[in-house]
């Protein structure tokens, strides 16, 4: 991260035509404070210098917080998974972090069941928090996959059924067919006609 940000402030700085130490001046830093900022090599940058000097060069430096897959997360989110897959008879098999399209890359369905015949991608949430963000990554991770159905695998808690009432006719549009369907579907080996969301 600090060695694309030193290299977009680098470019910013040589468009503007300042030199390291001019910029430096400018918002109060040595020259070689800034050579190692775009360089990537300071690890201890305090945001608000990279604001500055983003804001000096004329860009927006936004500060944003990204799921990474870290491990406290992904506990609640491997017990969902795990009480899932106690619903499902032997014959469905289950693999995890799939990886999205011929290269993968960085997405993943967190888990495919698959039975004969038929393979079903499944994402869990362990707690909703913004419906229309959660709604666009689902569409644009089935597009990307070229899939038509997904099982969408959500902690039975009153804070997700609050969520998924007030969402009631969005998610009744993107996942139509009712959960203990899709389940029951499962349970007999077949793969469920449409997608669907599942209180776990």
């Amino acid at each position: 991260m600090l060695t694309a940000i030193g290299e977009a402030l680098r470019n910013a700085r040589l468009e503007a035509g300042l030199s390291q130490r001019e910029l430096g001046s400018l918002v109060g830093i040595s020259h070689s404070q800034i050579s190692r900022i775009e360089r990537g090599i300071l690890r201890r940058v305090p945001y608000e210098t990279i604001a500055i000097i983003g804001a000096t060069l004329g860009l927006d430096v936004p500060l944003r917080a990204f799921l990474n897959g870290d491990p406290v997360r992904d506990a609640g989110q491997l017990a969902l998974l795990k009480r899932f897959r106690a619903l499902l008879p032997a014959s469905v098999r289950h693999r995890t972090e799939v990886p999205i399209g011929p290269t993968g890359g960085f997405r993943a369905w967190d888990e495919v069941v698959e039975g004969p015949g038929w393979t079903l991608p499944v994402e869990a949430e362990s707690r909703i928090h913004d419906v229309q963000a959660l709604q666009r990554k689902l569409a644009l991770k089935c597009r990307d996959a070229g899939v038509d159905r997904m099982l969408l695998v959500v902690a039975d808690t009153r804070h997700n059924r609050h969520v998924l009432r007030l969402a009631a006719d969005d998610f009744g549009a993107a996942f139509p067919l009712r959960g203990h369907e899709a389940l029951a579907d499962l349970r007999a080996g077949r793969r469920p006609s449409a997608s669907s969301v599942l209180l776990v």
